[in-house]
């Protein structure tokens, strides 16, 4: 079955071109800006987002806008390919009618299409974040690249879902925009998953498998704020076998590192933990880390 799928998307793979090419000139005819728009739009909506929402939560815009930038670009491409794959096979009615090209290439097309807008605002954010914060690009950046593909694939794998429910359930196109404005307000964007944690709703991300997805562009896309903490992952990790300890490292979010261990050990790996997070780079400003511990995660916090 596999086979034969992608066998006719390589057959057709022109045709499928030309449709993501033409619909790339549709989108933007008769517009003084042109593609540029898939540059503006994220770029405009970050800026103020995060200019409000900097006020609102009390943060650094210089820290705010860079990270709602970043996680908004791919939210706008799964969000778009999952709502455009609804009608992919159903608006591509008259092809599939007078001519054999295979079906499969209309869920894709969608998908090209938004993932060509995605690079174009992508390299928007990366000019923004260059002046904004130029001390975090690193060689982790590079790590966006593989990020892009599984993210992708998933898009992909949405588009084809929403073509074939919608064949069946027509109500379904309204159903999913339903439920991705809910997810966008219960996921990581606009605000941190530390400020979903510190007020004790940090299941609403934890179980939202469009944040894992979100944050395998966001995480290296935003450069040495990663180095450090994966650094620091290592570090930890060698420490607790080097000391022999029970304890093990099970988990990073963002900036913390959750380690399980026996409660006799809970003194000696939080000094360990504050150690070697503190003393993992040097930095003009010292990094500094505080250790808690309890019986779950929400009570260590």
């Amino acid at each position: 079955m596999f086979k034969d799928y992608f066998k006719g998307i390589w057959r057709d793979r022109f045709i499928l071109w030309s449709l993501v090419n033409k619909d790339l000139q549709m989108k933007y005819r008769r517009s003084k800006l042109g593609v540029f728009w898939a540059v503006l739009m994220p770029a405009g909506l970050s800026i103020i987002i995060g200019g409000v929402y900097s006020v609102v939560f009390d943060s650094d815009p210089k820290e705010f806008i860079p990270m709602i930038f970043a996680g908004l670009n791919p939210w706008i491409f799964l969000s778009g390919t999952a709502e455009g794959g609804t009608m992919s096979f159903i608006g591509a009615e008259g092809y599939l009618k007078q001519t054999s090209v295979s079906a499969q290439i209309f869920p894709m097309r969608v998908a090209l299409l938004n993932f060509i807008n995605l690079l174009y605002a992508l390299l928007a954010f990366l000019a923004v974040y260059l002046f904004l914060r130029p001390e975090n690009f690193g060689p982790v950046m590079l790590m966006t690249i593989p990020g892009l593909l599984i993210m992708f694939v998933f898009a992909w794998g949405l588009s084809n879902i929403a073509a074939s429910v919608n064949l069946v359930v027509r109500d379904y196109q309204m159903l999913q925009s339903l439920l991705f404005q809910g997810l966008f307000y219960v996921t990581p964007i606009i605000f941190s998953a530390d400020m979903l944690e510190q007020r004790g709703f940090g299941i609403l991300y934890r179980i939202n498998p469009l944040y894992y997805i979100l944050e395998i562009v966001n995480m290296p896309i935003q450069g040495a704020a990663a180095d450090i903490i994966k650094l620091a992952m290592v570090r930890v990790f060698q420490r607790l076998k080097k000391e022999k300890l029970e304890a093990r490292l099970i988990m990073q979010v963002h900036d913390e590192l959750i380690v399980e261990c026996p409660e006799d050990e809970a003194e000696p790996v939080k000094a360990l933990l504050a150690e070697e997070m503190e003393g993992v780079y040097e930095l003009a400003v010292p990094l500094t880390a505080e250790a808690h511990s309890g019986k779950n995660w929400l009570e260590a916090k």
